[in-house]
């Protein structure tokens, strides 16, 4: 039974052979967002989003989310056709029953003037150099001007336009036409024809689908079955495979490059076309596309293929650097990998298969499993049936027998070979066997003068036969551990799910070196690791790692090369130490769902970074309309609008599941410190307090290229209006105003207060006066009286003259407290007899041109008039000095005019009125208020006092 085993095994009988590895294909569905998994065109905008045509609307995608429009939103269908983006920006949707929509800053808006039912689906669009539209449905061509559809051609007696699918430039005057009824129409402007070039009579198929017009002005036409080429006119054909001829429906046609072609089939998936050879590789399910009914192919900015399909949405290809063989390929479960004599051999449930040079899976054997494989130093290979362990040399055809039994892992270093069992480990030398008791192990890999013993539970050292812990390496504290693999003779790296481990051995004491695994960034669930010479590759979930090594444990910093899977490339992780890396530097791995490989040559590496936008931000948890608060300058929110939300939007599409973003918010504390790296594309400012701001941020593409422009969106929150300046300024006024008015208010009554005081003392005066004056005329004035008779009846000369003397005099004091003249003749005549009597009595020479005034002012007022008049003679009899005097009293308008004068000595008017001694002065003032007067006092020293008193009548 051995012996037959070997012989099918080293004899490479074949048992199958299969080159169908599966490539990375993600696809995008209902699930993910999309309106509906039937799909038709695509295309990608000026503005990097991905617009898809579906049967049930149209969807907008940026590699992370999709933005769906239907009738409901204004579309005019929702079966659509076809796609085109003009050159304002505007995304035109060609519907199967309703015409067309565009869609314009968010707008659609849905063009009239042609008869749709007459002219069929919209199937294409085209625009010139000068901006007309050109819309070509099944059954004719319109053109979009000045807003409305206008009819160009239509299928009639005289232009037999009908089947028209596809349409593309020629030149500026030319235009050739793929249609599924008379197979190729080449359409020319000025003059306007059209005219069917190619059909089934020149030995085409008349049913076409697409046409291109690469840039050596061939021509190329997508067929049923067939690839044409026109050139200067001239036919030629590409038959492919005949078995595949219903399949190869070319639906689309993109250029890759300038010697290949990318072929959208219906019915077969997609092909890469050698225009120099006439070579077609298909690429369909075999090679893992989830359809093979494609009708339309696209490269975005990054480099990615975007297939549109029947029923699974729409799928994206990037390249063929990962593979995974597994049972599609009819491989059974992989058990372990090695390479041997050039070849990838892999041990599996079903026996041995070979992965060759072709990247061909051949099956070797199928007697049975095979469970461990292993290469010695002699480049023999140890493998392990689950039964025995056999050892095969290149040179001889059969293998010898190590051990019998059933063993997980095998390694054989010198004369040692290590077969570890479920709880021992067998030690077999030349000499002799023993045993160390070990449960399940990882792997083992030799340092120094011992080996080093990976396990899940921890690191373990084999040393004098004996097992041993490692100083520094508690299993309590560095457990759960992955992988091992050798750096030198005394180095080994191990890996846990924290930490890297370096351990070297130097003068037989260990040295470790850690390094935390989350300075791998997105190293996830990391699984195995393997040194290749200057290189430390890291496996985890959906991401292989190329680390500089000697960068790494020289200088500890991280130079590192991302290599993402999309997301469940594998449903299972690979398995635990199970990397190889070959001589050509493929990366295998095996999992429970069979070898992944990895190619880093075939690699496409995307160095673009993502473009940026801002598409909804939140005011608390609504969203911001700029316009209601939009300025000439910027936005300006209200201070109790302060509560930001911001959505920020990486559009990238390689790898759009580890997109990072930084932001920041410039106005704001620490404002020109960027954020760390986050996952989360929304951020949340709560609270903000008045100012000017300006949010930024940026993001990386998912491999670390980040985009040097950060997207910036300024605002402003205005400050309270009891913080502004303004305000305090109009506090600080009005508190002013108001101590001002109050005081002055205060003042204004302290005044009135005292003028009324005044007043009321003048009257008091003044009936004081009356009183006194009456008293003194009635009781000592007719006692005097009295007096002078008795002292002239008895001829008492001396007497007599006393009392008439004394009766004189008390009737000059009682004029003067009271002037009786006022009230029998009248302010006039008073006046002028005060004034006559001035001058009578004293030095001065006295005029006086006095109006009648008599019925002109009241009794008080006369009075009060008749007291400042009187004020004025006695002080310039007393005081001034003056040879001559003046009083004038005239009427003009509605006032009186009073004035004194003297050319007497005069004086300081504001000494006089500021010294409180002056009581006189001060009484004038206050009569000449009670009398709603104005006072006017001049003076001048030597020249005399001039007097005015203005009252109104």
């Amino acid at each position: 039974m051995i012996r037959l085993f070997l012989t099918m095994l080293f004899l490479c009988v074949f048992s199958m052979h299969t080159n169908a590895q599966r490539y990375q294909f993600k696809k995008y569905k209902a699930e993910e967002g999309l309106i509906t998994n039937e799909t038709f065109a695509i295309l990608q905008a000026s503005d990097y989003r991905i617009w898809i045509s579906t049967t049930s609307g149209l969807s907008s995608f940026n590699g992370k989310t999709f933005t769906n429009y239907t009738t409901e939103d204004g579309l005019a269908s929702n079966i659509i056709f076809s796609l085109f983006e003009d050159s304002k920006g505007r995304i035109w949707v060609g519907t199967l029953d309703n015409g067309v929509s565009y869609i314009e800053n968010g707008k659609i808006t849905n063009p009239k003037g042609v008869n749709f039912d007459a002219l069929g689906a919209v199937t294409a669009m085209l625009e010139s150099s000068d901006g007309l539209m050109y819309i070509f449905f099944v059954q004719g061509i319109a053109i979009f001007k000045d807003g409305k559809l206008h009819d160009l051609l239509k299928n009639d007696s005289k232009n037999r336009v009908e089947g028209i699918q596809n349409a593309a430039w020629y030149d500026d005057n030319t235009i050739y036409l793929a249609s599924t009824k008379l197979g190729i129409y080449k359409m020319t402007l000025n003059p306007l024809k059209i005219e069917n070039i190619f059909n089934e009579k020149s030995g085409i198929n008349n049913i076409c689908y697409s046409v291109l017009v690469d840039d050596a002005k061939n021509i190329w036409v997508g067929a049923y079955g067939e690839l044409y080429k026109i050139t200067n006119d001239k036919l030629q054909l590409f038959k492919f495979n005949p078995d595949d001829f219903d399949k190869n429906r070319i639906y689309g046609i993109l250029e890759a490059n300038e010697n290949e072609f990318y072929l959208s089939f219906e019915g077969n998936g997609i092909g890469i076309f050698n225009k120099n050879t006439g070579h077609l590789e298909i690429i369909n399910e075999a090679q893992g596309l989830p359809s093979k009914y494609i009708y339309q192919t696209i490269k975005d900015y990054e480099g990615n293929l975007w297939m549109t399909s029947y029923g699974e949405g729409i799928i994206r290809f990037r390249d063929t650097a990962f593979k995974i063989y597994d049972d599609s390929q009819g491989l059974a479960t992989v058990n372990d990998i090695v390479e041997w004599n050039g070849k990838v051999v892999m041990a599996t449930n079903e026996g041995v298969a070979i992965l060759d040079d072709s990247q061909t899976i051949r099956q070797i054997t199928k007697n049975g499993p095979i469970k461990n494989l292993f290469v010695t130093e002699e480049d023999n290979l140890l493998y392990n049936t689950g039964k025995a362990v056999f050892e095969h040399t290149n040179n001889k055809p059969s293998s010898k027998l190590v051990d019998e039994g059933d063993y997980n892992l095998i390694f054989k270093k010198q004369d040692k070979t290590f077969l570890f069992g479920t709880n021992t480990i067998k030690v077999r030398t030349k000499d002799s066997i023993y045993f160390i008791n070990s449960k399940r192990s990882i792997g083992i890999e030799p340092i120094g003068n011992r080996y080093l013993l990976c396990k899940v539970s921890g690191l373990f050292q084999i040393k004098n036969k004996k097992l041993d812990t490692i100083h520094g390496l508690s299993p309590i504290s560095n457990n759960n551990f992955r992988s091992i693999s050798t750096v030198t003779k005394t180095e080994v790296l191990a890996g846990s799910e924290k930490k890297l481990y370096h351990i070297s051995l130097q003068n037989d004491q260990f040295k470790i070196q850690t390094f935390n695994m989350n300075r791998f960034s997105g190293l996830k669930y990391f699984r195995a690791l393997e040194v290749d010479g200057n290189d430390l590759w890291l496996a985890g979930r959906d991401v292989l790692i190329k680390v500089d090594l000697p960068n790494l444990l020289q200088n500890d910093s991280i130079v590192a090369k991302y290599y993402h899977t999309i997301p469940h490339f594998l449903a299972n992780d690979i398995d635990f130490n199970s990397l190889l890396v070959t001589k050509d530097k493929t990366v295998l791995a095996t999992s429970l769902d069979g070898v992944i490989a990895f190619n880093e040559n075939k690699f496409t590496a995307n160095n673009k970074p993502p473009k940026l936008n801002l598409p909804e931000i939140l005011l608390f948890s609504e969203p911001l309309i700029d316009s209601l608060y939009s300025t000439e300058k910027s936005i300006v929110l209200p201070y109790q609008k302060n509560y930001l939300s911001f959505s920020m939007e990486a559009i990238t599409f390689t790898n759009p599941e580890n997109v990072k973003y930084k932001y920041r918010m410039i106005g704001l504390r620490d404002e020109n410190q960027w954020s760390e790296p986050i996952a989360d594309n929304n951020v949340v400012f709560s609270y903000l307090p008045p100012g000017k701001y300006t949010f930024e941020f940026t993001a990386d593409n998912g491999y670390g290229k980040w985009q040097t422009q950060p997207y910036q969106y300024s605002f402003e929150i205005k400050v309270p209006f009891w913080k502004t300046w303004l305000f305090w300024v109009t506090v600080v006024s009005i508190i002013t105003a108001s101590v001002f008015v109050f005081f002055s208010y205060r003042s204004k009554l302290a005044r009135k207060r005292n003028e009324a005081y005044t007043h009321n003392l003048i009257k008091a005066q003044e009936e004081e006066r009356t009183r006194v004056a009456r008293e003194l005329h009635d009781s000592v004035g007719q006692k005097l009286m009295l007096l002078t008779k008795k002292t002239k009846n008895i001829k008492n000369q001396d007497m007599e003259t006393l009392a008439s003397s004394t009766l004189d005099e008390l009737r000059s004091i009682s004029r003067g407290l009271h002037p009786a003249n006022l009230e029998r003749l009248g302010p006039t005549a008073a006046i002028k007899n005060m004034i006559n009597e001035v001058d009578a009595n004293t030095n001065i020479f006295f005029t006086h041109q006095i109006d009648d005034i008599d019925n002109l002012i009241t009794k008080e007022a006369s009075l009060h008039l008749y007291r400042i008049i009187q004020e004025v003679l006695n002080n310039m009899v007393k005081h001034a000095e003056a040879k001559a005097g003046s009083v004038s009293i005239k009427k003009r308008n509605n006032t009186i005019q009073a004035t004194i004068a003297d050319n007497g000595k005069g004086f300081e008017v504001s000494e006089m009125i500021k010294t409180s001694a002056s009581l006189g002065m001060k009484t004038l003032r206050e009569r000449a208020k009670i009398l709603n007067s104005k006072i006017d006092i001049k003076s001048q020293l030597k020249k005399g006092t001039k007097i005015t008193l203005t009252i109104p009548i």
